[in-house]
Formats: C-alpha cells, sequence, structure tokens
C-alpha cells in the first residue's frame, strides 16, 4: 500500500507559499507607501496640511469619477518626484466644505497652494506635464 504524502512535493509547496506571501507583502507595502505620498485629507486635516507645506498639490476628487482615477497615478508619480511639496487628495463627496470653500465644481479639480493659500488650479484629467509645468513654477 503506498502512501499519497510526497516530502518532496510538500516542501516545494512551503517554499512557494513562502515566495507568495512575500510577495503579497511587498505588494501591500508598497500600496501603502504609495497611499502615504499622498494624504488624504479631510475637514480635520485640510488647513494644517496645507499651511505646513510651502506648496501643496490637492487633488478634488470622487469614487465614481472616471477621470479622477486615471488622474490618481498621475499624481502619486509627482509625490515620489516631488518630495518637497505636499500632495493631499480630497474626497468632494465626504467633504462638500472643503471643496464648496474653494468653489470645486467640476471633477477632478487640483489646487495648487503656496504658503496655505490658493494660487492656481487644473480642471479636469490632464497630462502629467501640465501639473508638472506649475509645481516647478511654485517652486522657483
Amino acid at each position: 500500500m503506498s502512501s499519497d504524502y510526497d516530502p518532496e512535493l510538500d516542501e516545494l509547496l512551503k517554499k512557494k507559499f513562502k515566495q507568495i506571501m512575500n510577495t503579497t507583502k511587498g505588494m501591500q507595502e508598497n500600496q501603502k507607501n504609495q497611499e502615504e505620498l499622498v494624504a488624504h485629507l479631510d475637514s480635520n486635516t485640510f488647513d494644517n496640511f496645507i499651511k505646513s507645506h510651502k506648496v501643496a498639490v490637492i487633488d478634488f476628487w470622487a469614487e465614481w469619477c472616471a477621470p479622477c482615477i486615471m488622474l490618481a497615478p498621475i499624481i502619486e508619480e509627482l509625490a515620489k518626484d516631488y518630495p518637497q511639496v505636499g500632495f493631499g487628495k480630497v474626497n468632494s463627496d465626504e467633504n462638500q466644505d472643503i471643496a464648496a470653500r474653494y468653489g470645486v465644481m467640476s471633477l477632478p479639480t487640483v489646487i495648487f497652494f503656496k504658503n496655505g493659500e490658493p494660487v492656481d488650479e487644473v480642471i479636469g484629467a490632464v497630462p502629467r506635464e501640465e501639473i508638472e509645468i506649475r509645481i516647478k513654477e511654485l517652486l522657483k
């Protein structure tokens, strides 16, 4: 009578399981790092955030907004490339008071702040260069 247990196969499966777990862990950490680069702001954190960064770039978005979803990776890339700039996201549905304060009527809207004051904005899903030009100008 033969046994179905194969120690060599068992060892290979354990090894593969560890690889998968490490890959998953790495992906979760990478996603967490991406999220940390772009702060999720609300009524309690918004004012302090824009005042604590000489230059801040705030993305007003909503979950249902397809152009907002297209713009998100561009904002994350820029956050990586410009660590001296504060990047934030405001969910306009959940924070209508902030959106109203800055007259946000269309999504996505990216507002650029310098020393806590709004100085420029871009409306719609625009190419990276469109946002980057404004960032470079504000950093001069």
